[in-house]
């Protein structure tokens, strides 16, 4: 197992970060340090030196990259960084911290991909089902399958990404125009507007040919969570994972309804796309919000086995195609990297003034997440500087300066 921890802080970088509105890379550090061996149960217990030297470290990274933001880091259960740089709310003086909910975007992908999982579980619907099936008057989605919209293999467009004539992504200085989606509409105004759009779009490229990163297809299994569950997907988010779960935090932007909580505001946007602002734009692919200590509850409870069965739960871990860069692979709304040793979960997200990611290894029980209000381009370096160093203090990494 030597090597593995330095590979894969190193993976985590050079991958890019799927985003609601687009894929941002962090700064690439490579890092050459050595895993030396997974800790044993008698050895996870973390000293107030290691918490205040790791501490240290946050402060001086977040100083040195101008990072703004939050970020947590927990070991075995144990909270070993908790902390942040910046103001949540400028106004109001409120400085950022785990404590805070931000806009979480493309990690919301995980939930929309769990409550599909959780509902093929209970024998409701199946992963082969079709788009037919659910849309009968989108007669180009006869072959394609759910599992072709969860792993990002459906050929679908993405309505916030533009492509070129061979049907690969390309940058664009502003999205596609959809026809009936405005600022001012109705959830489902914007929601009506969408599916027409991508119901008239043809396809990229033959379902299950390649990778493709495509808020579409999340934006359409928000919509069969509700055809199957028969109620909102906001609602069948909050009964079967928010309230059992204890996420006292989570909402979604369209309806937050989390008076109590303190909500970070966006500061710095730098053109990213407006469109996901927008009522039901973001909706089953990035609309959720909450704190970086709820998403630890949701992310230690789905790996552990108490959100979906053994059976579906592999599936969402399955290596089922490589990403567009090819140093990590898409599950079910999770990335997932392994150097062949220990593999590890994680996702990003973008959304105007917003970015997050969440990481996990269940293996070592490492969670790591860092989010910023103020779209700071610094944010993977800064969750990579604070875990590295984590793990240079307990040994996990050799410091080998």
């Amino acid at each position: 197992m030597k090597r593995f921890l330095a590979l894969l802080l190193t993976i985590m970088l050079m991958v890019p970060a799927l985003a609601a509105c687009g894929e941002n890379s962090g700064e690439n550090d490579n890092v050459s340090e050595a895993f030396t061996e997974v800790p044993t149960e008698e050895a996870t217990v973390v000293s107030d030196e290691v918490r205040g030297d790791v501490r240290a470290i946050a402060e001086e990274s977040f100083d040195n990259r101008g990072f703004k933001g939050a970020a947590y880091l927990v070991y075995h259960g144990e909270e070993v960084y908790a902390g942040g740089a910046g103001k949540a709310n400028k106004k109001e003086d409120i400085d950022n911290s785990p404590d805070v909910v931000y806009h979480i975007a493309s990690v919301t992908k995980q939930f929309t991909a769990a409550a599909i999982l959780k509902l093929c579980g209970e024998g409701k619907m199946s992963v082969n089902d079709t788009l037919f099936m659910y849309f009968p008057d989108y007669e180009t989605g006869a072959d394609i399958t759910v599992h072709n919209l969860l792993s990002m293999q459906s050929g679908i467009p993405d309505y916030v990404r533009g492509y070129d004539e061979n049907g690969y992504e390309m940058e664009i200085s502003s999205q596609p125009v959809i026809d009936g989606v405005e600022d001012d509409n109705s959830l489902e105004e914007n929601r009506d507007a969408l599916r027409k759009w991508i119901f008239a779009q043809e396809l990229l490229f033959d379902q299950g040919d390649r990778f493709s990163y495509c808020n579409s297809n999340y934006f359409l299994l928000g919509e069969i969570i509700e055809k199957v569950s028969g109620i909102s997907y906001f609602d069948y988010l909050r009964t079967n994972f928010f309230e059992p779960l204890d996420m006292e935090t989570a909402g979604f932007m369209e309806d937050y309804d989390k008076p109590d909580a303190i909500v970070a505001v966006g500061y710095h946007n730098t053109g990213a796309a407006d469109l996901l602002t927008y009522q039901g734009a973001a909706f089953g692919c990035g609309d959720m919000m909450a704190s970086p200590k709820d998403l630890y509850k949701w992310t230690v409870a789905l790996h552990h086995g108490r959100v979906l069965s053994d059976e579906m739960y592999q599936l969402m871990i399955t290596e089922h195609c490589k990403g567009s860069e090819g140093n990590s692979s898409y599950g079910y709304g999770l990335m997932i990297g392994s150097t062949g040793l220990l593999p590890f979960y994680f996702h990003s997200g973008s959304i105007p003034c917003f970015l997050s990611c969440v990481m996990y290894i269940p293996q070592i029980d490492l969670y790591a997440a860092v989010m910023s209000n103020y779209f700071s381009e610094t944010l993977m370096s800064a969750e990579k500087d604070i875990t590295e160093g984590f793990l240079k203090k307990i040994g996990l990494l050799a410091d080998t300066e």
